[in-house]
């Protein structure tokens, strides 16, 4: 299963309005932060990846160029460009999201910006063995089944390549959807839920969130079997589990098996490193050499793309992709014109 074009116009209505609401002071959901609010997490995400970034780097793992995917409003990839001095692009489905990135770009003073791909993940513009890392946050669980994406990442990495994953939901074994939540997950009502609430509703909850409202998927029923099979590919994988905050436990080889079944039963949070076969050579740390026109790369080709213009044109079929307002599109024809009409030229 993949998303539906439905799927994908969903997110991006929903993205819209949330970038508004954001960062324009206009109002759309009671239940979603302000702009005071995601300000607040924002921070705390940066942090976070400073403080993952810093990890990786003390056990030699290159950075640079790199590619978060759905990386919405840029925060880590800033993080990335002024912090390590790393080189890469900032993906998502999302143009309002990823345009939104001058804005905290200047609200917390990083200068440097990544280059902005609005793309499909599902074929990622990138070429074969060409990037050392590429990471995520909270992305793959937006899919159906997130092994398409996952054998995308291995395909674009470098041999020797690393990729990073976090935060995203897995199944839990021990629920029964006996009733919808009242509250959303961002709401006030939600936040001043008491304990015994909150357990009843882990176990027994559909969760309510204004993305599913507009067609995007939130798919937290993912197995540890599908996850396995998505990471199948890999050659050495650090993958951990946390369930209810407390009990933690390694996917593959674990420790401590009584963790392992608590995990599997109860469900929670999976991330994880990851290394592709192969040792990294360093070819190019110019993120610009990798992309590759969507368009030709539908018919297997790899074809480089190079700025003419002030866009982005492709000498085998002669296409151009625009930047618009700082945001590289690349697309394939089909999903381009049904996704951007607005943005779209034939050409």
């Amino acid at each position: 299963m993949k998303q539906s074009i439905d799927n994908k116009l969903g997110e991006i209505k929903f993205r819209k309005k949330l970038v508004e609401q954001q960062t324009e002071e206009k109002h759309y959901f009671d239940d979603e932060f302000n702009s005071e609010g995601i300000e607040k997490i924002i921070i705390e995400r940066m942090e976070e990846t400073r403080n993952k970034i810093k990890q990786l780097m003390e056990k030699n793992i290159p950075v640079s160029p790199y590619i978060e995917i759905g990386a919405e409003r840029g925060q880590r990839s800033l993080v990335m460009e002024n912090d390590f001095g790393a080189a890469g692009a900032a993906v998502d489905l999302s143009f309002d999201m990823l345009k939104s990135c001058n804005y905290y770009s200047a609200k917390f003073n990083q200068p440097k910006i990544p280059l902005r791909i609005c793309t499909d993940a599902y074929k990622l513009p990138f070429k074969s063995n060409s990037i050392p890392f590429i990471f995520c946050y909270q992305t793959l669980h937006h899919f159906p089944d997130p092994t398409p994406i996952i054998h995308e990442v291995y395909r674009v990495l470098s041999e020797g390549g690393t990729f990073l994953f976090d935060d995203e939901p897995y199944k839990k074994n021990l629920h029964i959807n006996l009733y919808k939540k009242r509250n959303k997950v961002y709401s006030k009502e939600e936040k001043g839920r008491s304990f015994f609430g909150r357990t009843l509703d882990y176990f027994f909850a559909e969760e309510s969130c204004n993305e599913v409202d507009y067609g995007v998927v939130e798919n937290d029923k993912i197995s540890l079997k599908i996850w396995k099979r998505g990471l199948s590919l890999f050659e050495k994988k650090d993958v951990q589990l946390k369930s209810v905050k407390v009990i933690t436990s390694q996917l593959y080889s674990p420790h401590n098996y009584l963790n392992f079944i608590l995990t599997y039963l109860l469900g929670g949070h999976i991330s994880g490193v990851c290394k592709k076969t192969g040792v990294y050579t360093r070819n190019s740390s110019n993120i610009l050499e990798s992309i590759i026109c969507p368009s030709c790369k539908g018919k297997d080709m790899e074809i480089t793309l190079h700025k003419v213009n002030g866009n982005y044109s492709c000498s085998n079929c002669n296409r151009n992709y625009p930047i618009v307002d700082g945001v590289l599109i690349l697309l394939k024809d089909e999903l381009f014109e049904q996704l951007y009409p607005e943005y779209f030229n034939k050409n």
